[in-house]
């Protein structure tokens, strides 16, 4: 019986040959750049070996071990090129180890999966100058759609473009739908996140700052077709983000006149404003803004603009008893620390329906302020109503 020819390794390896010559050829590019002086540049040119000797190392690493242990065990000769294949690949790994834990400082006992993952992540991030005609070529490559913040900023600005596409009048029933705004409530926390980090991201790489400029810039307009990126979904959630918050600002300021909301509140009370209109139950928690009195002086003022007890009514309606029962609650609940501006804004509209609903009233000749806090002003407001 005569030697086995070369071919007859290769194809004990049952076609996993091709795998390991591939890898044995990323490995040579990847050495050959990590030695380069400008090595980040280098990588970043052209990812795609990285990124295939990531995502194949596994097999790679299972399909050399097992055919090491079966030549050792069947002692395939060392002059064979399939011998010679997994020596090279062997060797090759070891040094690939060695360069991308030197480059990194990191330990070479770390799985080299994870070595170039992390590789992979410092090529794209490390800071430094961004010309301006590489500006948009950097974003696409520090934004890939499988990204997690991407993938959550996609999702948060379609929803987004949904609810706030048109404008509405703060005064009349808001056109949304349940669905809608229980999908938005849900995703807004994270959708600001995945912002946040999106942002965080370009801005840690380019040391001028142009390129986070340029892309602000370009998200004060809206896209003009559908987005079909990691950074034209960036620019389309922020766009619709501003719109959003200046739209939920303008609804909260009005529903809840006199009292000024600040930046923080008003997504929290547009989301109370919107359980109010499903249910006039619907509580403001003390926990969505300041305080347990911040949450009740917020309800009473949205109570007076609900019943049309504002400053500017001309001729205020008479209320039910139990109307009034719900803005003494209110009150109630707000004179728990009832100074400031706001405070001093939603007694001056109960004084003011005092003063109209008196006029002509005898009982009211002299009539002056028992007590300042809220829940008196009520009192005295419910017994000239009558």
């Amino acid at each position: 019986m005569g030697r086995p020819v070369a071919d007859e390794y290769r194809l004990r390896l049952e076609g996993r040959a091709e795998l390991l010559e591939s890898a044995r050829l990323r490995y040579r590019t990847l050495l050959e750049a990590l030695g380069a002086k400008l090595w980040e540049e280098r990588l970043r040119d052209d990812l795609t070996p990285l990124r295939e000797a990531r995502e194949a190392q596994t097999r790679v690493e299972e399909t050399l071990t097992s055919a090491l242990r079966r030549a050792q065990a069947e002692a395939w000769p060392s002059s064979s090129p399939t011998v010679r294949l997994l020596r090279d690949v062997q060797a090759l790994r070891e040094k690939l180890v060695q360069a991308v834990a030197q480059r990194l400082v990191r330990s070479p006992k770390e799985p080299l999966p994870e070595l170039l993952q992390e590789l992979e992540q410092w090529v794209l991030t490390v800071p430094r100058e961004v010309p301006p005609e590489q500006r948009w070529a950097t974003a696409l490559l520090l934004l890939p759609q499988e990204l997690p913040c991407v993938r959550e900023l996609t999702s948060f600005g379609r929803i987004l473009a949904t609810v706030f596409a048109h404008p509405f009048d703060p005064e009349e029933r808001l056109p949304f739908h349940v669905d809608q705004v229980d999908t938005l409530r849900r995703q807004w926390s994270g959708g600001e996140v995945a912002l946040a980090q999106a942002w965080s991201r370009l801005s840690g790489v380019d040391r001028t700052s142009g390129l986070v400029a340029d892309l602000r810039k370009r998200a004060e307009r809206p896209l003009l077709l559908p987005p079909r990126n990691g950074p034209e979904h960036l620019l389309c959630a922020e766009f619709w983000r501003t719109q959003a918050r200046k739209q939920l600002e303008v609804l909260v300021r009005v529903r809840i006149r006199p009292v000024e909301p600040t930046p923080p509140e008003c997504v929290k009370l547009a989301w109370w404003l919107w359980a109010y209109e499903l249910s006039p139950e619907a509580r403001l928690s003390a926990s969505e803004v300041a305080s347990e009195a911040r949450a009740g002086l917020i309800e009473l003022a949205h109570e007076l603009r609900v019943h049309r007890l504002t400053e500017n009514t001309e001729d205020p309606p008479h209320l039910p008893d139990e109307a009034w029962e719900r803005l003494r609650e209110r009150a109630r609940r707000a004179d728990l620390q009832s100074q400031g501006p706001d405070a001093e804004r939603v007694r001056n509209v109960l004084r003011t329906f005092i003063w109209k609903r008196g006029m002509g009233n005898a009982g009211m000749r002299g009539w002056t302020e028992q007590s300042s806090s809220l829940e008196a002003l009520v009192e005295q407001a419910w017994r000239v109503d009558p």
